[in-house]
Formats: structure tokens, C-alpha cells, sequence
């Protein structure tokens, strides 16, 4: 995410004596601070992390009755041989709906790279695309109670939520790509100069609350992602009319709370393994365990409590959850960028550090930079001229801590006034699967969706997330398939073709069919080069066409040319869990499948070797010469591959 050094002068210079001005509002917003209101009867302010809350369990009620319309008509299209689609529904709706599979979708971090592929690959599943539905993957999408998203991969995650859940290509339209969100020369409704930004942010600042980072990448992402960027919350999500007619997922968002366990370099804080990981949705914010073990309603999110209700009757907040700081907080990793910035790259790498189990100070290789050191220093400036605030200050997202003096809190956070979250992969995790694979929510299938640029040095990926992912989940008991280690993605391809995870479900942590299948889609070149670099934030319609075909013959395994059984395939992991719940067994060709597409259980010797793809649908054409009969993706596709 590079910024205008020149914007960023001007801030530094001018924005002190514009605050004090006028704490104004950019044209065509209203004001980017929450509001004081009465504060509502009836509420329970904080919950305990047992279950999921009564609101969202009446939505997933309600979701399973449109999931399996929905699911009936994706299984009759696949004709698989010796499976009764009737007999299934008619058993689906015996058991009134419990048996209903919970299925999801995630996708990555990765700057606006995962965040627009990743739209490509929910393009491929959704049953209002002709050509899904024509190749056999559309109608999925239409199945899935959850999507999931941090840091880029909020981007969609909210964006398609606050906007009514459109289509791929409708919202394509609502972003417009084409405008640079990092360098407005003027403010509009589409995008705005930093110093009418920074104007916003003072205002949320002398209402009462933190401002930082967060704040200002999260209006750069508002413009382009939702409507309007101001007045625009999460809580909202609960009064769109497909939300409440339960026609569309619940969004997720994944965060990570910093406490006095934190690593420290620089002055800044990083987290360790430990360190709790929080859900954000239209519903609650919380954790489902670790230093919070509760829930509290996004709608008053900001709200100051203590001992789990208002320190003032007259002053619970509302606009906290604004739309565009969820995606600030879940992309929250200026603490990394300023580390790998004052040590000159060698530590704090945001692509490799944040993603790893390991200690931070292993990781020593430097990419790409994502924020230039110069303009590390120069947003520093900019913060402490205009708001007087410190790095340390504006390094993290601040939340009011709903927590405070709850005993199911840990220690910490019962005492701390304010949480201090940052990018939700920043604990190792980038495929934000943490929410979905807790026991309350029950899901059978997930599509994970990864690209996070962590296979160096040409940006593709390994597996290193999944990995952590199920390392994590056998440290906490959570239900997850075994993941194989790093190795066997890469001697295996497990990055360049789709590989399910626990179909056998003695391959699980718990060693039964609690823990869901996950389906592994990792981006890769099929008909583009796709290592991009995930700081883009421009792209032309030529470009977006390219990422969209990418990620369709990605999904599609080549229109079916690859393998014509896919899409069959496909829908057998789908329903396999519940096939198991119904008591029904599972057909020949679906047992087929998982023959070819399942990972065995086995671990073998592995391979260190670097992952140095080329196109899946063409082989014989190497990365410079698809570049040089692609010359408008020069200034973007900086990773390169071998020659």
C-alpha cells in the first residue's frame, strides 16, 4: 500500500491549523465520529462465550431453510450418480433442518491482491454467473451461512455485505478499481486527500475516542468498499433486506487483541502465540475464549462498560462499528510495517513474520515493501503535527474495552481501560478461520481461500497458514482436519490445484466428523501470473478481467478441461458430513473423489524447493512472454518469476 509522499507533506504542514479550524466533514460524507445516545433497555451487555447468541442461532435457523432450496438445486445439477437429491432434502427436512449442512468461506489477508481474487473465486460459486452454474461450481455460494475475512480479505468480506450482497462483477462496478484511493488530489464520494481524512479523524478524536492507523486506512478502504463510507456500520448488515430474508452469509471478521504478553521491538508491541483472537460481526464482538471469553453487541461497540453494563446510562455510543474501521482494524498492522521500517528489513517482515508460528526475529528475508520507510515516517509526522500523537499511539486499533471487570476476563483485560487489536494475522493465521471453526457455529465445509504472497521470493504461497491454523486448533481442542507440514504442500502441489483436508474424519484433531472438511484454493497462475503485489490498489478493467478469469479456471479446474469430475467432486465434500448425520451413505463417485482430491494422511519426505509456478493452462508459456503480450501489467506485477 504505497502513499503519495507529497500528500502526505501537505498533511504534515497544514493539517494542524485546519483541525482547529473547523472540525469538518468532507463533502458528500457526514461525519466520521460515533455518536452518544440513551442507552437502550433490555440489553444484555455482555455474554458469556457459551453458544452462539440468540440473534445469530435464529438467523442460522432461518438460513438453513434458503441454504437448502438453494443446496437442492446445486446437487441436481451435478447428476451424481446413485444419490437421491429428493430422498436428502426429504431427510433434511425431517429433521427440521438440523442435519442442513453449515458450510462457509474465508479468504485471506493480502492487501487488495487477495482481497480482488478472492472475489474472483466467489465469483466461480455463485449461481447468478451463467458460466458457474454452465462449469459446475455456481450454486455453492449460495449454500454457505458464513464468510469470513482480514485484513484484504475483509475488503470483500464487508463490501459485499454492506452492499446488499451483490454480484461479483456489480460490485466491481460500486469499487471502481481505476481511481487511485492513495493519492486523490481532491475529495468526492469515491476517494479523498489526506488532509480531509485526517479533518475526519480529528472529529472522531474530540468526540472522545482513540484515532490511529486503523482510522486512516480504514477511509482510504471505505471509499472504495462501501457505500457512502460514513453512517455505514456492521451492526447495519442485521437491516439489509437479504440479510433478514437470510439470503445471503454472515461476515466475520477476524482481529487480535495486543496485552502485557506481547512481544515488544521498536516500542511496539506484536503478538505472541497466546494472545486472543476476536471475532467482529453484525451481531457481537468477542471472543470465544482467551483473555475474554464473552460477547458484547457491535451495535454499541465503543460503549464505556464496566462489570458488564454502562458506566453511563446517557452515553452508550452507536457509529463505533462504522463499516470502514472494521476493515481498519482487521488490516491494523502498521505496528509490523514500522518495525521492518526501523530495522531496515530485517525484522518484523509483514508477509512472513505475521505469518508464522516461529518466533519473530527468525525471519530475516525482506520483501517488497508494503509501506515505504520514508512514508512510515512521514504518516508518523503527519499524526503527531496534526493530532499530537505518538507512534505508540496510533500503532493499533482502540476499542473502549467492553470487558472491563468481567470475571470470565483474564486478569489483563478485566483492569485494561481501552483493547489494542491488530491485523488478525499477525498470530500466524491469515486464512481467518478461527470463527467459523468454533464447536457453536458447527460448520461441515469450508473454502479457503489463500493469498498472502508467503512463498519467496516470487510471492506465490505454501501452506505455512493452514498449517498454523491446524497447529493452533489442536493447542486450543478446536475440531480441525491435520494439516500436513509445509513440505508436502510443496512436493505435493497443494498450492497449485484444489486438496480437500479431512475427509476421513480420523484425520481431525477430535477424530470424528465434528471437525469440517476444508477445501485448500490457493492463488495461482492458471491463465495470468497472479503475484501481484498485495500494496495494488489500482487495476484496470483489463486487469480485473485477468484476476476474475484467473481465479474462475482456478475453481473450475480449467472449465472442467482439467478434470471433468471436479465439480462433482466438489459438491461430494460439501455434503459428505451431512450425508453422515442423515445416516446416508456415500456414493461410489464421491468416494472416488476423495481418492484423488483428499489428502491420505500420509507425510512424506517433502521439498524445500522454491514455488516457482507457471501457467497451469499453459505451461510452455513462461512468465516474460505472458508479460510481454500483457504489457499493462508492468507497473503491478513487480514480484516477477524465475526466467
Amino acid at each position: 500500500m504505497i502513499f503519495h509522499s507529497s500528500f502526505l507533506v501537505l498533511t504534515a504542514t497544514t493539517l494542524g491549523s485546519l483541525i482547529h479550524q473547523s472540525v469538518g466533514q468532507a463533502p458528500y460524507a457526514k461525519s466520521y465520529a460515533p455518536a452518544y445516545v440513551q442507552c437502550p433497555p433490555n440489553i444484555e451487555w455482555v455474554r458469556p462465550a457459551t453458544g452462539l447468541s440468540k440473534p445469530e442461532s435464529a438467523w442460522v435457523q432461518g438460513r438453513k431453510k434458503v441454504v437448502l432450496a438453494a443446496l437442492g438445486a446445486y446437487l441436481e445439477r451435478l447428476h451424481i450418480p446413485d444419490f437421491n437429491v429428493s430422498n436428502y432434502l426429504g431427510h433434511m427436512h425431517a429433521s427440521n433442518f438440523e442435519d442442513v449442512p453449515i458450510m462457509g468461506l474465508a479468504i485471506s489477508g493480502g492487501g487488495w491482491a487477495s482481497a480482488y481474487t478472492g472475489t474472483g473465486a466467489l465469483r466461480a460459486l455463485d449461481a447468478r454467473l451463467p458460466a458457474a452454474v454452465q462449469h459446475g461450481t455456481g450454486g455453492l455460494l449460495q449454500c454457505m451461512t458464513y464468510m469470513s475475512g482480514l485484513s484484504g480479505g475483509s475488503f470483500p468480506t464487508v463490501s459485499f455485505a454492506v452492499n446488499g450482497f451483490p454480484t461479483a462483477d456489480e460490485i466491481v462496478k460500486i469499487w471502481k478499481p481505476t481511481i487511485d484511493r492513495l493519492g486523490a488530489n481532491q475529495t468526492t464520494q469515491y476517494a479523498a486527500t489526506f488532509t480531509d481524512m485526517f479533518k475526519d479523524l480529528g472529529a472522531k478524536m474530540e468526540a472522545g475516542f482513540s484515532v490511529g492507523t486503523a482510522d486512516l486506512y480504514g477511509l482510504i478502504f471505505g471509499y472504495e468498499f462501501t457505500p457512502g463510507v460514513f453512517n455505514v456500520t456492521l451492526s447495519g448488515v442485521v437491516n439489509e433486506t437479504k440479510f433478514k430474508n437470510h439470503e445471503m452469509p454472515m461476515p466475520i471478521l477476524q482481529v487480535i487483541e495486543l496485552t502485557n504478553s506481547a512481544a515488544e521491538l521498536y516500542g511496539l508491541k506484536v503478538p505472541v502465540l497466546n494472545d486472543t483472537t476476536y471475532d467482529l460481526t453484525p451481531f457481537e464482538f468477542g471472543a470465544w475464549g482467551g483473555s475474554a471469553s464473552s460477547f458484547t453487541p457491535t451495535q454499541y461497540l465503543g460503549t464505556k462498560l464496566k462489570n458488564g453494563v454502562p458506566m453511563n446510562e446517557s452515553a452508550c455510543v452507536v457509529g463505533f462499528d462504522g463499516a470502514a474501521y472494521a476493515m481498519g482494524m482487521s488490516a491494523a498492522a502498521w505496528n509490523l510495517w514500522a518495525i521492518e521500517a526501523f530495522s531496515n528489513g530485517t525484522e518484523g517482515s509483514f508477509s512472513k513474520a505475521k505469518r508464522s508460528i516461529g518466533s519473530l526475529m527468525n525471519h530475516l528475508q525482506r520483501r517488497e515493501e508494503i509501506v515505504p520507510p520514508a512514508t512510515i515516517t512521514e504518516i508518523d509526522g503527519a499524526f503527531q503535527k496534526a493530532l499530537n500523537l505518538s507512534l505508540t499511539e496510533i500503532a493499533y486499533a482502540e476499542i473502549p474495552n467492553p470487558f472491563l471487570g468481567v470475571s470470565s476476563a483474564s486478569p489483563y483485560t478485566q483492569t485494561a481501560t481501552d483493547l489494542s487489536l491488530v491485523d488478525g494475522s499477525e498470530g500466524g493465521q491469515t486464512i481467518p478461520l478461527w470463527g467459523q471453526i468454533q464447536p457453536a457455529r458447527k460448520t461441515s465445509f469450508i473454502v479457503a481461500w489463500e493469498d498472502s504472497n508467503d512463498a519467496h521470493p516470487y510471492e506465490w504461497n505454501n501452506g505455512t497458514n493452514l498449517y498454523n491454523t491446524y497447529l493452533a486448533a489442536k493447542a486450543a481442542n478446536l475440531p480441525f482436519p491435520i494439516i500436513p507440514p509445509v513440505s508436502n504442500f510443496i512436493s505435493h502441489n497443494y498450492t497449485t490445484k484444489p486438496v480437500f483436508f479431512g475427509c476421513d474424519k480420523k484425520l481431525t484433531t477430535t477424530r470424528d466428523s465434528r471437525a469440517p472438511i476444508v477445501l485448500y484454493l490457493a492463488n495461482a497462475p492458471y491463465s495470468s501470473y497472479m503475484n501481484y503485489s498485495a500494496g495494488v490498489n489500482v487495476m484496470s478493467p483489463q486487469q480485473m478481467n485477468d484476476i476474475f478469469v484467473n481465479s474462475f479456471n482456478l475453481v473450475t479446474q480449467g472449465n472442467g478441461t482439467l478434470d471433468a469430475e471436479w465439480p462433482v467432486c466438489l459438491g461430494c465434500a460439501a455434503i459428505e458430513r451431512s450425508l453422515e448425520k442423515a445416516g446416508m451413505m456415500t456414493p461410489a463417485q464421491c468416494k472416488s473423489c476423495f481418492k484423488r482430491y483428499c489428502w491420505d494422511g500420509k507425510v512424506g519426505v517433502g521439498s524445500n524447493k522454491t514455488v516457482d509456478l507457471s501457467l497451469v493452462l499453459d505451461p510452455k508459456v513462461g512468465y516474460k512472454d505472458w508479460l510481454n503480450s500483457h504489457m499493462y501489467w508492468n507497473a503491478s506485477l513487480s514480484h516477477g518469476n524465475a526466467v
